[in-house]
């Protein structure tokens, strides 16, 4: 079906990901319909996907041939609270998207997490080995793969790492935390050296999936950055990107954050894209590379010695300088905010 025919359907698209996957997508397909539950963007209609006639209005309205399945719950903690919500969530809802998608003749797409490993193998998680989740999460979204897998023949599968992206606005994960922690001005910084993983750069993955899709190769694959490290050394990476040598990084282990994230985690989610390379098609960069693009672009004013004006000439420096789809300084400009993206995107 010509590019211009498919009609896209994007459930969660008010987080991270999605803010980094619409812009695409949309410049890309002629008819894209991003939904949440949390109507955030001017962009964004509400759907909650755990609310199945809903649900199936939509399926019924703009029949779909492709659905990005990126509505999930989580918070780790959270979900071992609410095992219930993650359960509708992450499980129940997947299996409802699964079946629709069956019925309209969709692709899915369903994003999952290295939280379904149990965190245990010596090396890097490929996608021969067995998950076996530890946590409610990972065992709610492990159970979201199965459903996806058995009701739907037009599946990709696709697990992500520790994500990294969505900007000041949307990220709300470890990288930001850092970068908050520069900014308000601390003087030292703890970060675990015990728990070790491969972050996801989303825009990265954004670029990515189109080849994926394109493949037709419907299965499972795993979509992070190359390489791997601990907390720590993502910290520590961050610190020496910002330039800011004053700031005491303080290695600990796990226990020292135990009151605030109590959920089981695995020791280890480092994962490899053996399926991506084996159809030659892996465009993850480095981690460290992708990291350092996103805390230069996104962040100009946790960089030492910004000045007060410097996320506003930031702005106007990439609105100057896009780039084609197809440029070769496409890799490199990956990390490009997302609200420009569609002006530079090229099929």
């Amino acid at each position: 079906m010509s590019k211009q025919l498919e009609r896209v359907l994007i459930t969660g698209a008010g987080g991270m990901l999605g803010n980094a996957v619409y812009p695409y997508f949309s410049e890309r397909f002629a008819a894209v319909t991003a939904t949440d539950k949390d109507t955030n963007e001017p962009w964004i209609s509400y759907l909650d996907v755990r609310d199945t006639p809903d649900l199936r209005r939509h399926f019924e309205s703009m029949k779909p041939t492709i659905v990005l399945h990126l509505a999930a719950c989580t918070d780790l903690e959270f979900c071992e609270v609410h095992p219930d919500v993650a359960k509708a969530t992450n499980a129940d809802a997947t299996e409802a998207v699964a079946k629709l998608c069956e019925e309209f003749g969709a692709t899915l797409v369903y994003i999952s997490t290295a939280g379904v490993f149990d965190g245990t193998k010596e090396g890097f998680y490929t996608e021969a080995d067995a998950p076996n989740p530890i946590m409610v999460y990972g065992q709610t979204k492990y159970d979201g793969e199965l459903h996806a897998a058995r009701y739907c023949s037009r599946h990709f599968i696709v697990r992500a790492g520790w994500m990294v992206g969505g900007g000041a606005a949307k990220d709300h994960k470890f990288v930001h935390h850092i970068l908050g922690q520069i900014v308000s001005g601390a003087k030292v910084i703890h970060a675990v050296h015990d728990r070790f993983g491969t972050p996801t750069y989303t825009h990265d993955f954004a670029l990515t999936l189109f080849k994926l899709l394109d493949s037709r190769q419907y299965g499972t694959y795993h979509m992070v950055c190359e390489g791997s490290g601990s907390r720590y050394d993502v910290a520590r990476h961050i610190l020496d990107i910002s330039g800011h040598d004053e700031i005491d990084l303080k290695s600990v282990d796990s226990s020292f954050f135990e009151s605030n994230y109590f959920a089981p985690r695995p020791v280890s989610e480092m994962m490899l894209n053996a399926n991506l390379t084996a159809l030659g098609i892996n465009l993850m960069r480095p981690w460290r590379e992708a990291l350092q693009d996103y805390v230069t672009r996104e962040f100009p004013l946790a960089l030492a010695g910004a000045s007060p004006d410097a996320e506003r000439r930031a702005r106007a420096d990439r609105r100057k300088n896009p780039v084609a789809w197809n440029a070769t300084e496409r890799r490199k400009s990956a990390g490009r905010r997302t609200e420009e993206a569609a002006t530079r995107l090229r099929a």
